[in-house]
């Protein structure tokens, strides 16, 4: 499933160099390699809630199969894209026969619809400040009515990294979007292996960032501190990472660990 800790989640790539020298009879050249072809993930798994991504002959975005799909909460969830003419995304179809319908704005996604064969269930609408997403609305759908549920605001750095997010969920009792609390990040400075899956990622209620979360400090709507995740890394002879070893610390707790492993391909 992609829960918090895939949020919590970033992976770094690095481009490699060779240098390549002449016989000994001749002035040593450097020659700079082509860039190293980047890594592509395939496989992200948290204990036994694994999540698989497969790609086309070119490198493209193919499917994404869930163990625990968010969307439709069902499990062992693959979806397919189907692609524009423009080669966006417009459409992840199911194997449980739920429909996933994007639109872009000005070359952004701007909502999310979600369908159970021809009925909308749930839609999620993002918005931005200029090409950067500064919110998305999560609403569920019943009758054709479109009933707010969640939403998350978005603070970024000049980097592209959320410093801080801001959530809010529906009280029936007042019929509004509530405060419930906000997170604040702290980042290295490698490569997101998830940015170039941010369009796919963002559709299942997550948001991506340029480079990787190393601490989040959780606090309630007060300013409470409630929890604290800090993620370190083990990395391959490339700079991608192959093991994360989460630590979180509840006050007043013992901390817990969650081992979570990346493949690539």
């Amino acid at each position: 499933m992609i829960t918090k800790n895939l949020i919590k989640q970033t992976f770094c790539g690095a481009m490699i160099s060779l240098v390549i020298f002449s016989s000994c009879s001749k002035p040593v050249n450097d020659v700079p390699a082509p860039p190293a072809k980047p890594l592509q993930l395939i496989e992200f798994s948290d204990g036994d809630d694994v999540t698989r991504f497969a790609y086309n002959a070119d490198g493209s975005f193919k499917s994404i199969q869930l163990k625990n799909d968010p969307v439709s909460t069902d499990e062992n969830v693959t979806y397919t894209a189907k692609y524009a003419a423009n080669k966006k995304i417009e459409e992840l179809n199911g194997s449980n026969g739920t429909k996933l319908k994007l639109t872009y704005t000005n070359n952004l996604l701007s909502k999310m619809e979600a369908f159970a064969g021809t009925q909308k269930f749930a839609e999620t609408i993002y918005e931005y400040n200029g090409a950067v997403m500064k919110s998305s609305t999560i609403s569920l759908v019943d009758n054709n009515q479109s009933i707010p549920f969640f939403k998350g605001d978005f603070t970024f750095n000049t980097l592209g990294n959320i410093t801080r997010s801001n959530a809010f969920m529906y009280n029936p009792l007042t019929d509004k979007l509530e405060s419930t609390g906000y997170v604040v990040n702290q980042f290295d400075n490698k490569v997101n292996p998830f940015s170039s899956l941010s369009d796919v990622i963002t559709i299942f209620w997550q948001v991506t960032t340029k480079n990787n979360i190393t601490k989040q400090e959780y606090f309630d709507k007060d300013g409470k501190a409630e929890e604290v995740v800090e993620t370190t890394y083990t990395y391959n002879a490339q700079g991608y990472p192959t093991r994360a070893t989460m630590k979180e610390t509840e006050p007043g707790q013992q901390p817990t660990t969650a081992i979570i492993t990346y493949k690539y391909q």
